[in-house]
C-alpha cells in the first residue's frame, strides 16, 4: 500500500476520531460532567474512553429527569 495511502487513512480515522470524541463529551455534560478532560479521555483513549464515559455516573446535568420518590408505588 502506498504511503499517501496510510496517511489519508490516518487523517481520517483522526477526524472521525475527533468528532465521535465531541459526541461523547457532550454525553459527559448531559451526565453533569462538564470537564474538557472527558473530551480528552475519548479522544486520546477511544474504547476505553468511551466506555468510561458511558460508565459515568449521572450528576443531574443538562438533561436531568424529574424522578420524585413520591411516584413509587408503596410496597
Amino acid at each position: 500500500m502506498p504511503v499517501y495511502v496510510k496517511i489519508i487513512l490516518l487523517v481520517l480515522a483522526l477526524v472521525l476520531d475527533y468528532f465521535v470524541a465531541c459526541e461523547f463529551n457532550k454525553v459527559a455534560v448531559m451526565k453533569g460532567w462538564a470537564q474538557r478532560k472527558y473530551f480528552f479521555f475519548a479522544f486520546f483513549l477511544t474504547l476505553i474512553g468511551y466506555l468510561l464515559i458511558t460508565a459515568l455516573p449521572d450528576r443531574g446535568g443538562a438533561a436531568a429527569g424529574s424522578f420524585d420518590s413520591r411516584d413509587l408505588p408503596e410496597l
